[in-house]
């Protein structure tokens, strides 16, 4: 072979493995997204829009202010999206739809205070069907954004706070690898961490949220320039930190109850089955000053406490927990994911992130039960104290997380919580007035000039919980949505999904 051949040869060989690397490159790209829920159906969302009315709920029973009662035979008047009129019913409204609630419930439309949106824009209308108003998502991207910019230009869809990507420290590759393919922001060092937290304020995010695995002086770097410019800061609490510097930190949001469980284990020096009695002991001899010292920081805690109840049966019985849940109308992109080797958000069992493998000695079965229940247990009980202190706990379910359905979670979570100790008004408000306290804005009740985010229900949540699921129509920033048209968007999204799958969900 002479030099002109093998030049040939070798320039055809380099082309060639180009375009093979572009071409894997460009399949695994598809993959990753369609995993994070890109590529199923899009419902079009504006066959449900609907206008903002003058509108009048009369013969309610009207949640007070302080969310504490039911006020019977009550009038709500909503005009251009907020309430202007709360009382018997007024001489005259003429010009004014009027919703007759005789023996029904008006609340405030729920708030799930930690989602995960993930590229699965239908998951907005599951939100609105199950009476969700505003959800707070804890992984933003600018994709995120540009869906909360539309919904305040009127897209049918509940209010939105966007929290920044999950902020951990890495390398500059490990880092775009990690970004591309499990949505996770990457600090290499303390200059860049300013850089990333002044460009998600630039960007348009409503807080930074820090990860597990965020490096103490990355930690330090990112609340001093998040302080700097008044950006708030919420998360997990990172394992370089530790339970009492975060305590005393600018952090403000802990993003689940079990942050506190973890950092109590290790203070506790790690419990394993034949310990879990003392371990829950040690919890609960721990969990009063842990509230007081959340109290006297005012560091809010958001609960996620029906997923932490998961974990022990999606491990050992997920076919039957998979049964339970409304598996139908999540997107099937999250729920197949990519392959076993790559678990990474997976729901069904070949995919699951929680489930034990099939190899899984049976022996040690009970015990991996047990080890799991208590971390549910130990949940409870902070819960528990945090709400006997009066801690701030936000209802939030980590939705999309196997096996939290979005929308239908928070529905799931209200009934966790009371279960935990609290009451039917302390859950209630929960997922109403007290995010709304911490986000700053005018909803979460039902009082004049509040903007008219609102649950009309036939049975009453503050005599059992569950009866948040019985809604008869959503109130969202003062549009309509009745049980036929929430009927109609929940058939829109099952169908989508139906038209996307390529694994067959029929035993569930």
């Amino acid at each position: 072979m002479n030099y002109k051949s093998i030049k040939k040869w070798l320039l055809r060989s380099v082309l060639a493995l180009i375009v093979l690397s572009i071409t894997s490159f460009i399949w695994m790209n598809y993959q990753v997204n369609r995993m994070w829920g890109a590529h199923t159906k899009i419902v079009d969302h504006r066959k449900f829009q609907v206008p903002q009315l003058k509108l009048a709920i009369i013969n309610a029973h009207v949640l007070s202010e302080s969310g504490e009662q039911m006020i019977p035979n009550q009038t709500v008047v909503i005009e251009q999206g907020k309430i202007t009129f709360i009382g018997p019913r007024p001489s005259n409204l003429t010009g004014t739809h009027i919703i007759d609630a005789q023996g029904q419930y008006l609340i405030p439309g729920l708030i799930d205070s930690h989602v995960h949106l993930w590229q699965s824009p239908n998951d907005l209308l599951l939100y609105l069907a199950n009476g969700v108003t505003h959800i707070r998502e804890l992984n933003g991207s600018e994709e995120h954004l540009q869906w909360k910019k539309e919904i305040k230009q009127g897209r049918i869809g509940p209010d939105m706070f966007v929290a920044s990507g999950r902020l951990n420290s890495n390398s500059p590759l490990k880092g775009w690898f990690d970004h591309w393919t499990a949505k996770i922001t990457s600090v290499h060092d303390q200059e860049h961490a300013e850089t990333v937290v002044q460009a998600s304020y630039d960007k348009g995010y409503d807080a930074i949220k820090v990860y597990t695995f965020l490096d103490k002086e990355h930690f330090f770097a990112v609340e001093a320039a998040a302080k700097k410019i008044d950006m708030p800061l919420l998360g997990h609490i990172p394992i370089s930190i530790g339970l009492e510097n975060i305590l005393n930190s600018d952090l403000k949001e802990l993003a689940h109850t079990e942050e506190l469980v973890k950092a109590l284990n290790r203070e506790f020096g790690g419990y394993n089955t034949p310990n879990v009695n003392e371990f829950l002991q040690f919890v609960e001899n721990r969990s009063e000053d842990v509230a007081n010292q959340l109290l006297e920081n005012n560091i809010a805690v958001i609960s996620t406490q029906w997923l932490m109840e998961s974990f022990s049966k999606q491990k050992i019985e997920l076919n039957s927990t998979l049964k339970k849940v409304e598996l139908a109308y999540v997107n099937p992109g999250i729920t197949e994911a990519i392959h076993p080797s790559i678990r990474v958000m997976g729901w069904l069992p070949e995919v699951n992130i929680y489930r034990l493998p099939d190899d899984y000695p049976s022996e040690e079965l009970a015990g991996n039960r047990i080890y799991w229940e208590t971390y549910a247990k130990a949940n409870q009980i902070l819960i528990k104290a945090m709400a006997k202190k009066g801690v701030d706990v936000l209802a939030g379910t980590d939705a999309n997380i196997p096996v939290a359905v979005p929308g239908f979670s928070i529905h799931d979570e209200l009934q966790s919580l009371t279960q935990a100790g609290m009451s039917p008004v302390q859950a209630l408000i929960s997922a109403t007035a007290v995010p709304a306290q911490r986000m700053k804005i005018k909803s979460g009740k039902i009082a004049v000039n509040y903007q008219a985010d609102l649950l009309l229900l036939n049975a009453n949540p503050l005599e059992k919980i569950e009866n948040t699921k019985t809604i008869e129509s959503v109130i969202t920033n003062g549009r309509l949505v009745n049980r036929k048209q929430i009927d109609e968007i929940l058939s829109a999204v099952k169908e989508a999904n139906d038209d996307s799958r390529t694994v067959d969900i029929s035993e569930y």
